[in-house]
């Protein structure tokens, strides 16, 4: 949903470990240089701002956790000085209600789960049983394509089982190219796509899965990259958002990523001094969401990499 808007221009710990180890100092991995880049970035409630406006976001928070655990870091360890941390401020929203929508409860249950704590029981909550209520009679999780791929992924996270008509739907969505767009009937984008291979390779689509990897393989470019859409009115240079949710749904394929010329060597060269990751070689400044986004596909960490063992069988 980020990139969309870039295309378009307490009676509360949750039983938290605050006070864990800060950032291990002598990793200059790239992934721990971009989140000691984040770090910088982190409000004074320990959330994290989408880039556009200074507050915290929900669904960014929830990527910068999940982000934290692919690389290996404990994201209790990013406090601020009010002692706050990513986990804390995304338990005082969804205690406080603030967590509406399938698609933000489905970032904050996959980060969550991406921790190991209780989805059953996270600020007073059962995420499971949050998401599920939100199911619409169609089958369809949220306001589209990719809100339903992000429940469906959040529930195979969580080890729940998916609700009938959740796969039938996905499959309904698929276009002749292969592929998915944002909302039904809309022109297929990589995003969108990249997150409904991840949610149907559990699910032992095989066939949809071959046709969505065979779309995002014609539209690569020549840099190893990929764009939003391709054709676009807004360009088709590679970005590294785009590049880094289809890196994770190959991963998540079990695809040799030297078939598809390295595309996680693209990334890499996206990385500025700083640490952070621009978003494309046109806007070289350094991108919060594009930073965050890399982490996990550069640890070779699909989203649904925290499923149960025996979930995936």
């Amino acid at each position: 949903m980020a990139k969309r808007l870039m295309l378009l221009a307490a009676a509360l710990c949750v039983a938290l470990a605050i006070g864990a180890p800060a950032l291990a100092q002598d990793n200059n991995s790239p992934s721990a240089q971009a989140l000691a880049f984040l770090v910088t970035l982190q409000n004074e409630d320990g959330g994290f701002s989408n880039g556009f406006a200074p507050e915290s976001d929900i669904a960014a928070t929830a990527d910068a956790v999940v982000a934290a655990v692919a690389a290996g870091e404990d994201p209790n360890a990013f406090l601020t000085g009010e002692m706050m941390n990513p986990l804390t401020f995304l338990g005082t929203q969804v205690a406080g209600g603030n967590v509406a929508g399938a698609g933000p409860v489905a970032k904050v249950l996959i980060a969550v789960a991406a921790v190991g704590k209780d989805t059953a029981a996270f600020a007073g909550h059962d995420l499971v049983a949050d998401l599920l209520a939100l199911q619409g009679e169609d089958g369809l999780f949220g306001m589209g394509t990719f809100d339903h791929c992000l429940a469906a992924i959040a529930l195979q996270d969580a080890g729940a089982a998916l609700p009938d008509g959740a796969i039938a739907v996905l499959l309904g969505q698929q276009d002749a190219e292969g592929g998915w767009g944002f909302m039904a009937g809309e022109a297929s984008d990589t995003n969108t796509t990249a997150l409904c291979v991840q949610a149907l390779v559990p699910a032992g689509e095989a066939s949809a899965v071959e046709s969505g990897l065979a779309y995002l393989r014609s539209i690569q470019n020549e840099d190893g990259g990929w764009p939003y859409q391709n054709p676009s009115d807004f360009g088709t240079d590679s970005d590294t958002n785009s590049t880094a949710l289809v890196v994770q749904a190959l991963i998540a394929a079990g695809e040799d990523l030297e078939e598809w010329s390295d595309p996680q060597d693209w990334l890499a060269s996206m990385q500025l001094d700083n640490g952070a990751f621009a978003y494309q070689e046109a806007f070289p400044d350094a991108n919060l969401l594009a930073t965050i986004a890399v982490i996990p596909a550069l640890e070779g960490a699909p989203l649904n990499a925290w499923m149960p063992e025996a979930a995936a069988e």
